[in-house]
């Protein structure tokens, strides 16, 4: 059964995703969210969708697949841009920023 909004589960998933992901590390970042989102059922499962999405594009682009992180990063962006400025503990215009050179 999926969670409907744990929010000691999502700082958590969170907390160390936005570590990773500002670390640059950004499967990891990617690999963290996950597994929290598979389960997740909240209203704003797009949002780590689209933090999910985010980390999988910079991740393409620092491989070199510029064609991948193109195309992932364009899903991430429609997911996260309704979430502007700000969701819960994430500045998403920064990750949207980055998402730019994607």
């Amino acid at each position: 059964m999926g969670r409907e909004n744990d929010s000691g589960d999502s700082r958590a998933a969170l907390a160390a995703f936005i570590t990773a992901f500002d670390g640059g590390e950004f499967f990891e970042a990617h690999e963290i969210l996950e597994a929290f989102w598979v389960s997740y059922r909240g209203e704003d499962r797009d949002f780590y969708r689209g933090l999910i999405q985010a980390a999988v594009a910079l991740h393409h682009l620092g491989a070199g697949n510029t064609t991948g992180a193109a195309s992932v990063a364009a899903r991430a962006r429609r997911n996260l841009a309704p979430y502007a400025p700000h969701h819960v503990t994430v500045d998403v215009d920064a990750i949207l920023a980055r998402l730019a050179a994607a």
